[in-house]
């Protein structure tokens, strides 16, 4: 992690995590179980410059924690985060926006905006993390 990433990282659970955690539920179309991210928290300042990928229409997305998660904006602006390797052959997954999801381009998994494996060779979802923004910061706990 780098000092211009503009997160501050701890690790466990913070309380807006637990206050939150029923809202990244998920929609998911198969039967795989996904597991929870554990021991992750850090914030995202959406006034720097490195979080600017998230309000470009072309984009909508932007990987953090030396792309340990990727965080995106839906169609109807609110903020999902997932951990981003791939569960099969760990290439990060990229938000396909148009199709309101998210790909991996190694082998064309497809998970929904929840982590949930659509179409996968991988056994399990992308690992959700809970998002709650305060203001101008993003608060990603898992």
């Amino acid at each position: 992690m780098t000092a211009s990433s503009v997160i501050n990282h701890n690790v466990g659970l913070g309380a807006a995590g637990l206050l939150a955690a029923g809202c990244l539920g998920g929609c998911a179309s198969s039967n795989l179980t996904l597991a929870a991210a554990s021991g992750i928290y850090f914030m995202v300042d959406l006034a720097a410059v490195t979080s600017t990928p998230l309000d470009n229409p072309g984009v909508r997305y932007t990987y953090v924690d030396s792309r340990a998660i990727i965080v995106a904006k839906t169609a109807a602006d609110a903020c999902v985060a997932l951990q981003a390797p791939c569960p099969h052959p760990g290439t990060s997954v990229c938000l396909n926006q148009a199709a309101a999801h998210f790909v991996c381009s190694n082998h064309n998994a497809v998970f929904n905006l929840g982590g949930g494996a659509i179409s996968s060779p991988a056994s399990s979802g992308c690992k959700q993390v809970v998002v709650v923004q305060t203001g101008t910061s993003l608060h990603v706990t898992g």
